[in-house]
């Protein structure tokens, strides 16, 4: 799209490529980005809506920008560290003029780290860990902010270094943050917070005591959360809360005893709720589906039974469902086959209608490297998918599917031959794909692959003006 950085004097090892643009993320149908100018000692925002001449800096920065992230009509973002401010808060509606900070958030003595942003509603709820240099600790603090300094402000303290675990993991149902945080005292537990002081607080000691039920996968289905638990009794589960004790419970014990199904909910599709449960010993997987409806307790389904083909190698096992993208028709789904080792054994990308017969693989393995993060597959608007994966002639390159195997096909190898690419970040922004690629000349930079119309086909070439 646009060279952002000048070509490395010698090429980097590895699939990162050097200096690279960081943190895509579409905001009012553009693409906005972060990259750092070494040279000049300066980051900033950009933004581009798909060409040469549209991609330009919204506003210079001390750091390069971080934690995009869209709240609304609004961009909030971390400012890096500056001599005036430190690490602060920021937001833009996108225009120069229109990007500004916040509020002042770092004490006069001490360090501040902004964390874990996510938009609940209209409002911004996000992590402030404070370094106090002269004792040597952290104290913990959850902020809101409606982009205004007299809108961002703390909603409580949550702990001092020693005291606390987390957050885990964040959601947001109903106009209220659900977190994955622990405590001491608790272990870590599931928490809620409707933005007050009074309003945060433990939801339930799912595992009573000291110990943890460690909630995960936390995913938002008809008005409450569904998430996997350990209660001590029934192993690993599927669990819903409505934010009240009363309210959160076990919703099916799919596998009856201690060591549990290692049930993991993925996303609603079709308007249920779809999770993955495993065979003892990983020997299988099984894609469950259920009515989410929290007014009753159904029974969930079994789609489809995927046998793990690597059950009779002696090494310990762990599968989990490492991404998934909804569209009208499919679910699309990566398996992540882990060993232990630093490269997985394997990360193969299925599909489902959501039957038994629709529940099909497409193609394995989508990547080899270590160091690369399993694909989202991203829709356009003709019913395919892009994604990336790896086979010995290409390396690791762009792909696409129709939803079908014989319809899986690489769409462009960027790097010729067996040399990576090694694309990453895919995401859709107005009528573009776009992604980072090392193409062996330019280092790491920013493509563009053109959306088809439902009436068009995808073109077998990525552009990079």
């Amino acid at each position: 799209m646009k060279d952002i950085y000048p070509p490395p004097d010698e090429p980097f090892p590895g699939p990162f490529g050097g200096p690279a643009p960081t943190d895509l993320l579409a905001f009012r149908d553009r693409l906005y980005f972060s990259a750092i100018d070494f040279a000049a000692g300066q980051g900033a925002l950009w933004r581009s809506n798909g060409t040469t001449a549209s991609t330009v800096p919204v506003k210079h920065l001390d750091d390069a920008p971080g934690r995009l992230t869209v709240v609304g009509n609004q961009l909030f973002f971390t400012g890096g560290f500056s001599e005036e401010h430190g690490n602060e808060l920021w937001v833009s509606d996108g225009t120069t003029a229109g990007t500004r900070l916040v509020k002042d958030l770092t004490p006069a003595s001490g360090t501040a780290f902004l964390e874990n942003f996510i938009a609940v509603g209209d409002t911004l709820f996000f992590f402030r860990v404070v370094r106090m240099p002269i004792i040597f600790s952290s104290e913990l603090e959850l902020w809101r902010s409606d982009g205004t300094a007299e809108g961002t402000v703390r909603v409580t303290e949550l702990g001092q270094e020693g005291t606390f675990n987390g957050p885990l993991e964040l959601a947001s149902v109903g106009g209220r943050l659900f977190m994955s945080f622990g405590k001491t005292d608790t272990g870590t537990e599931l928490w809620v917070s409707d933005g007050t002081a009074g309003g945060t607080h433990l939801v339930k000691d799912i595992f009573p005591g000291s110990s943890s039920s460690f909630p995960r996968n936390l995913t938002p289905a008809a008005g409450v959360l569904y998430f996997s638990a350990d209660d001590g009794e029934h192993g690993r589960e599927l669990w819903r809360s409505d934010g009240t004790e009363q309210g959160t419970e076990l919703v099916e014990d799919t596998r009856p005893g201690p060591e549990g199904s290692e049930a993991q909910p993925i996303t609603v599709f079709k308007q249920r709720l779809y999770f993955a449960t495993f065979a003892p010993l990983y020997a299988a997987t099984e894609l469950r589906k259920l009515n989410p409806d929290p007014s009753c307790h159904p029974r969930s389904q079994r789609v489809a039974t995927i046998p793990n083909p690597y059950a009779n190698i002696p090494r310990e096992f762990f599968i989990f469902v490492s991404t998934f993208t909804a569209t009208e028709r499919k679910l699309y789904f990566t398996l992540y086959y882990d060993v232990g080792s630093p490269a997985p054994a394997d990360v193969q990308l299925w599909r489902t209608d959501g039957t038994r017969k629709g529940t099909k693989l497409l193609y394995q393995p989508l990547l080899v490297s270590p160091d690369l993060l399993p694909p989202r597959p991203v829709p356009t608007d003709d019913g395919r998918v892009v994604f990336y994966a790896y086979d010995e002639a290409h390396g690791h390159e762009l792909w696409v599917t129709n939803g079908q195997p014989s319809g899986t096909r690489l769409l462009q190898d960027i790097n010729p031959g067996p040399a990576s690419s090694y694309p990453q970040d895919l995401l859709r922004a107005g009528d573009f794909i776009y992604f980072t690629a090392l193409d062996g000349v330019h280092g790491r930079e920013i493509w563009t692959l053109p959306v088809p119309h439902p009436e068009e086909a995808v073109q077998p070439k990525s552009s990079r003006e």
